[in-house]
């Protein structure tokens, strides 16, 4: 039904690393950028900390570069954000599924509606 998968993480910046991972988030930034199939890649923050990221791909390929791309950066990230949920949209494929068996995950499956 729809033809990109994507997901939303949610995290909580840690005490006294906001600094730190807006530098984070600065560098992941500009290297997602450069991939080509990554969509959307939004990050919206809370004045408590809270973080919201929604990421779109263009398929599960572009999806697997955007993986291979954040495990560079993802021990930094975490430290200074841990990720308290992701939910998934769209029909994500098993072997994406696998590459993220560390958070639980909430999986939306497409229903109706349409992008332009």
């Amino acid at each position: 039904m729809f033809e990109n998968i994507g997901w939303i993480v949610e995290a909580q910046i840690a005490d006294g690393k906001h600094s730190e991972f807006k530098g984070i988030v600065e560098e992941i930034v500009a290297a997602t950028r450069a991939e080509g199939g990554t969509l959307n890649y939004q990050y919206y923050v809370t004045d408590d900390g809270a973080v919201l990221v929604y990421e779109r791909f263009a398929n599960a390929d572009s999806a697997h570069t955007h993986i291979s791309n954040w495990d560079n950066f993802a021990e930094r990230w975490l430290a200074a954000a841990p990720a308290t949920r992701m939910v998934y949209l769209g029909d994500i494929p098993q072997d994406i599924k696998d590459r993220h068996a560390a958070i639980s995950t909430k999986e939306y499956k497409p229903f109706n509606g349409f992008a332009r």
